[in-house]
Formats: structure tokens, C-alpha cells, sequence
């Protein structure tokens, strides 16, 4: 029993440090790969993004996704995948949602004709929380 037990705390502590703090949002990169999708320009990397609400269903509607400085309004489908292409190099992400936490990702390196899949996971702010106009 005392090594079940150990085992449980050791697995739990060890996903305490290694997991990210999702408190207020999430964003990840699940995969990397060559760009395979035709229509994509040469000498840029392309940014798949699959998005989910606090209720855990795909987020469709009213994202905002700030690239370094550029503010971009994606077209998302009705699985809440987006895409865009970026050039090569260092970006800041910022994604805004009315009423959710705003979720960052700094200093993602892209690589010219590769896709990036991310995953971002919006949470809800509490109530009586001003709409996401954070100017960090």
C-alpha cells in the first residue's frame, strides 16, 4: 500500500512541475512537419490553430490573434481550426477573446515551409471582469 501511495504522489508531483499552468488559459505546440498544404508561399511557415473554449468545446467565433504587433482576425471553421502563415523567426502570440482570459505564447521560433500545430485553450474570466483589453 505505502508503494502505491508513493507512486500516486510521485506521478502527481511530477505533473505539478512538467504541466503548464492552465489557470487562466493555455497554448502549446502539439506537432511539428514539413508544410504539405499546396497555396502556401515559399519562405514561410504556416500556423495551424485549433482553439477551445472554457466548456471544452471548439471556440468558432470573435479571436483575435495578435503576431508580434499585427492584429489578425482568422477565420475559424466549425471544428475552431484556423490558419495563418507567418515568416521565419521569433514571434510573440497573443490570443484575445471577449470575456476569456487572453492566452500568450512568447518567443515561438518558426522555420520557413513547416507547420505548426497549436492547441489554445481559452478560460473564462470571472464574473463582473471587463472584456479582454489587457495591454501587455
Amino acid at each position: 500500500m505505502k508503494k502505491i501511495l508513493l507512486l500516486f504522489l510521485l506521478v502527481s508531483f511530477t505533473n505539478i512541475i512538467n504541466g503548464q499552468n492552465c489557470e487562466k488559459g493555455c497554448g502549446k505546440i502539439t506537432k511539428v512537419e514539413p508544410t504539405k498544404i499546396k497555396g502556401v508561399k515559399p519562405n514561410r511557415a504556416l500556423l495551424l490553430f485549433r482553439f477551445q473554449g472554457p466548456d471544452g468545446k471548439p471556440a468558432k467565433s470573435h479571436i483575435k490573434v495578435v503576431v508580434d504587433k499585427d492584429t489578425m482576425h482568422p477565420k475559424i471553421d466549425a471544428t475552431g481550426l484556423a490558419k495563418l502563415t507567418t515568416k521565419p523567426g521569433t514571434h510573440n502570440l497573443k490570443f484575445i477573446a471577449n470575456y476569456w482570459y487572453s492566452v500568450k505564447m512568447n518567443e515561438v521560433v518558426v522555420k520557413a515551409e513547416t507547420t505548426y500545430n497549436m492547441f489554445i485553450r481559452f478560460e473564462a474570466k470571472e464574473i463582473g471582469a471587463s472584456k479582454s483589453k489587457e495591454k501587455d
